[in-house]
């Protein structure tokens, strides 16, 4: 098992930690007003921009690409099934944005993506490695969640 395999634990999901942080509410929240004057009333949704979109699923573009480029088999796949896995959440998300299904439904696609044999490897990936690969996944995909949760349960 490789050290920097532990890495990706950290790497990612700080980074979407730290877009939970430091990006403002105003990219992915979005309000419709019945009335604004004289008292406000407000009902807040999900509504992703795309700045919010890239940001979210940056990390995992600069690892497929850097692993294309380095010729790095691992890094691309782990890559495209976490991309896919933040992009669901994102989607489900905007469907569903209060309800459990944008986490549960993204947290088996990515058991079932990192289930598949292979996914683009020449040596078989080790068990540790697929179950890192999956947690670092959940992570990423529950922080997104609950960013997105705290901005739209804001009441005016």
């Amino acid at each position: 098992m490789r050290p920097r395999l532990f890495l990706y634990l950290f790497i990612f999901p700080a980074w979407e930690f730290l877009l939970m942080v430091a990006l403002p509410s105003g990219y992915y929240v979005k309000a419709s007003c019945l009335q604004i004057h004289p008292y406000p009333i407000c009902d807040f949704h999900f509504g992703p921009s795309a700045t919010f979109v890239l940001l979210a699923t940056v990390p995992f573009l600069i690892a497929i690409i850097l692993g294309l480029w380095k010729k790095w088999s691992e890094l691309v796949a782990f890559g495209i099934p976490s991309l896919a896995v933040v992009l669901i959440t994102i989607l489900l998300l905007y469907l569903f944005e209060k309800s459990w299904i944008s986490f549960f439904m993204p947290a088996t696609v990515s058991v079932v993506l990192y289930s598949l044999p292979g996914i683009g490897l020449d040596d078989p990936v080790k068990r540790v490695e697929r179950l890192v690969w999956v947690v670092t996944s959940l992570i990423v995909s529950f922080i997104l969640c609950i960013m997105v949760w705290g901005g739209t349960s804001v009441s005016v």
